[in-house]
């Protein structure tokens, strides 16, 4: 799991994984103001392996994190 290659960026990952035909893959984990998203590849069925798995987790956690940082920033901030 690493962050995009701009150091001014720390709100997207993309983190390793492989299909079911052992292709290399990955999938991309954003924070979009108060949003999380993670995009897969189109029709495919990703397998993570066990610390895998555990990096996807632990990083969505922090963009849970993140988006509600945004959200109560938002909510906060006059119009």
């Amino acid at each position: 799991m690493w962050p995009t290659e701009d150091p001014m960026e720390q709100l997207r990952w993309r983190i390793p994984c492989t299909n079911p035909a052992a292709e290399n893959r990955r999938v991309t984990v954003l924070v979009m103001g108060d949003r999380v998203a993670v995009v897969v590849p189109p029709a495919q069925i990703l397998v993570f392996e066990p610390d895998e798995a555990d990096d996807l987790a632990a990083l969505l956690d922090n963009a849970a994190e993140l988006a509600g940082e945004e959200s109560a920033w938002a909510s906060s901030t006059p119009i």
